[in-house]
């Protein structure tokens, strides 16, 4: 019990890492100028691998909170809405704040795409609120709120987490093994690794299950790895160069793999790195992540506009810059708030109408 309590305070430490991770991916949306210096490297393209790392961490947490909770139906209809809460009053938010957004004016400059029609707007969003965003179930188009298919495919993990242990308990490592094999299978077929709106779930049912497995290693063990903090984010930084500079799309199939490797060491070490990811300021990044991630496409959309559409400054490297800061920074106030008011208010108000 107390190395559960333990592994519990290391993952609140993870929270830091998953906050830098999501400020990472607002870089990597910030490429309306895909020629600046600030985009086009090999470390910003490939920051949408860090959603990866969001996919192992929820695999490694759930499991370490419902692994053995799961026995009867009425577990898993609790496990479900529990989810539903955590995920839909947020999602449902910025999605309507982006539909809004795209259907100011006939030419409005919050628009995704253009010649859009209000059915596209209402079949899109009907894609999202259904948690179809990552099949092709409804459509396989980019979303309104293009980071949201995420979420679906968390749901989808989550469905099929609770599936597994409900029905199939004392093999439930061994179905999760045969899932993922299928998913490196299906990939392997499609000769893609960033599979997203088409069958983005597969990608993320595969990075959840390696949090599964990462969980059931690291349940009955103690380890000191604070001597591969560091040599881990190089290894990281390291990969992602590989990605970049050789064309074998399918050596992102590494990644999930490295993720667990990091949830590992992060969660059995002490060291500077730690200690800077248990930070109050890196803490707070990890607690509004969520709001983060779905808020900063609305952000980068709105900052840009102004700056180089109705102040017309400059496209040049240090306005390039300022327009990420400021994105970034304003992502992170915005998000205080929708954390405070939708997710918190509004999810302790579902909790209450589910008697959860």
């Amino acid at each position: 019990m107390t190395l559960h309590l333990s592994m519990r305070n290391r993952v609140e430490q993870l929270d830091g890492l998953r906050g830098i991770f999501s400020i990472l991916v607002i870089a990597h949306h910030h490429n309306a100028f895909r020629d600046s210096i600030f985009y086009n490297n090999f470390f910003v393209i490939n920051s949408s691998l860090f959603v990866d790392f969001f996919f192992v961490l929820s695999g490694f947490v759930i499991a370490m909170n419902y692994i053995e909770k799961i026995h009867t139906a009425e577990d898993f209809v609790t496990f479900l809405k529990k989810r539903f809460v955590r995920l839909y009053p947020l999602l449902f938010y910025t999605e309507v704040v982006f539909i809004i957004a795209n259907l100011i004016g006939d030419h409005s400059a919050f628009k995704n795409m253009t010649d859009m029609r209000l059915s596209y707007y209402l079949k899109s969003g009907l894609d999202t609120l259904t948690f179809m965003g990552s099949t092709p179930i409804l459509g396989d188009w980019m979303g309104i709120n293009y980071p949201a298919w995420s979420i679906s495919s968390e749901m989808i993990s989550y469905v099929i987490f609770g599936l597994v242990l409900l029905f199939i308990p004392s093999k439930k490592y061994f179905i999760f093994l045969l899932l993922s094999i299928a998913c490196v299978g299906f990939i392997i077929s499609k000769n893609e690794y960033m599979l997203v709106y088409d069958y983005g779930f597969v990608r993320g049912l595969l990075c959840f299950c390696m949090g599964i497995f990462t969980f059931s290693f690291l349940k009955n063990k103690s380890f000191e790895l604070t001597f591969l903090e560091i040599p881990f984010l190089l290894l990281l930084v390291a990969a992602m160069y590989a990605t970049h500079h050789y064309e074998w799309n399918l050596i992102r199939l590494i990644f999930p793999i490295l993720f667990s490797i990091g949830i590992i060491i992060f969660a059995s070490s002490s060291g500077i790195v730690t200690k800077l990811l248990s930070s109050a300021p890196f803490q707070y990044l990890g607690k509004i992540s969520y709001s983060i991630y779905l808020n900063h496409a609305i952000v980068l959309i709105f900052i840009n506009i102004c700056i180089f559409r109705v102040l017309k400054a400059e496209p040049t490297e240090p306005m390039i810059v300022f327009s990420l800061i400021i994105s970034i920074s304003l992502t992170i106030l915005y998000s205080h708030f929708t954390y405070e008011l939708i997710e918190k208010r509004f999810g302790k108000y579902l909790k209450s109408k589910f008697d959860l």
